[in-house]
């Protein structure tokens, strides 16, 4: 993305070995965490092709990437983050009370707004969560104190479930040797609170759905190839403790890409590196934060 371009929207721009950062003045007062209290004053992005990752504060971190193709002035980015933040609480408190009908107690991180619960049945121990979409998914599942999650995705729809039990006789299926029981999937539909997360006057883009690599290696095998000129983005979002982090990393061309791996207090690492170097996602982290690679968690 033109550095040109960005600053014409009205944010700073940094570039450094390749990797473009760039910070927006939140001036309209309207960004605010409802649990601090606090006014969201400035976000800070990374570029990925041609969209804007947020990276700063913990609040924003997660929201659905910004297509730059469909923003013209600093006004309307900030209309997109304050829709996003306010979607994102909307699903906080819609999946809180749905925890709380089911006998979960919900926990939602201050700092972060990121909504959490517990369950233990018998010998296993799950982390449940979700995504600022509202989308839950298992986060970590221990079983007799042998770690069990995986980096694949382990997705479920909440309202599938009437009785707590029901939800974890399915947790422990996901992850034990059994099937998952099928449930019975509700028609989907458009609910009542729910809204666009584009800014009021312009033309709402379709949701992006994620795609797993696992799902692609599923599909095609190991051995499929990517063209050497195509264009390839990794997003992966990291947690060790109460803390989430994200990486981001876009391809230069042939093995060679450009990552940035960022916190809640902003970015850790940048920088170029060739695909065959790379340590890892998890040995990276480790060494930044200076701790057991064990304690870095893949969301």
């Amino acid at each position: 993305m033109n550095r040109d371009f960005l600053e014409e929207l009205g944010l700073s721009v940094q570039e450094a070995d390749g990797v473009i950062e760039a910070e927006l003045e939140l001036a309209s007062g309207q960004a605010v965490n409802p649990l601090t209290r606090q006014f969201i004053s400035k976000a800070q992005f990374t570029v990925v092709g041609d969209r804007l990752i947020t990276i700063f504060p913990a609040e924003l971190v997660g929201m659905p990437p910004i297509n730059l193709s469909q923003v013209s002035r600093a006004a309307a980015l900030e209309d997109i983050l304050v829709q996003s933040l306010n979607d994102a609480i909307m699903h906080v408190q819609r999946r809180s009370e749905q925890l709380t009908a089911l006998g979960i107690s919900p926990k939602v991180e201050a700092s972060s707004l990121q909504l959490s619960a517990e369950l233990k049945v018998d010998r296993w121990h799950f982390s449940i969560g979700t995504d600022r979409l509202g989308n839950f998914r298992v986060t970590r599942a221990v079983n007799d104190g042998s770690e069990m999650t995986t980096s694949s995705a382990h997705g479920f729809e909440l309202s599938e479930f009437r009785e707590k039990g029901a939800l974890e006789q399915y947790l422990v299926a996901m992850f034990g040797e059994s099937r998952p029981p099928r449930t019975k999937t509700p028609a989907p539909s458009k609910r009542s609170g729910e809204v666009d997360t584009e800014p009021a006057g312009q033309a709402a883009a379709p949701v992006e759905q994620l795609l797993y690599f696992g799902d692609i290696v599923g599909a095609f095998g190991a051995r499929a190839t990517v063209p050497g000129r195509s264009q390839l983005e990794v997003l992966i979002e990291l947690k060790v403790g109460e803390e989430h982090y994200r990486f981001a990393a876009a391809r230069v061309s042939g093995r060679t890409f450009r990552g940035l791996l960022a916190g809640a207090q902003g970015k850790l690492w940048a920088d170029r590196f060739e695909l065959s170097d790379f340590p890892g996602i998890k040995p990276l982290l480790a060494s930044l934060l200076k701790v057991p690679e064990s304690r870095v968690e893949v969301l």
